[in-house]
């Protein structure tokens, strides 16, 4: 009985590591530039997308800590 339980659980890790693998491979197609790309490079992101993502964190960690939430 043990041993098909751990079969199992091998069995499952890997089908999620080769999960995990393939959509890797999906965003790092997905993130190509569409035109004028060279093989493997990858799109930077802008300043205002900087910009808006550092606003984010500074907006979710002030809500979780209760400074921007009224707590």
């Amino acid at each position: 009985m043990f041993l098909v339980a751990l079969a199992a659980l091998v069995v499952i890790i890997l089908g999620a590591a080769s999960l995990v693998g393939r959509a890797a491979d999906s965003a790092g197609t997905a993130l190509r530039p569409i035109w004028g790309s060279k093989r493997g490079n990858m799109m930077a992101p802008t300043t205002f997308q900087k910009i808006a993502f550092g606003a984010l964190l500074v907006l979710l960690l002030g809500l979780t800590s209760g400074l921007l939430g009224g707590l």
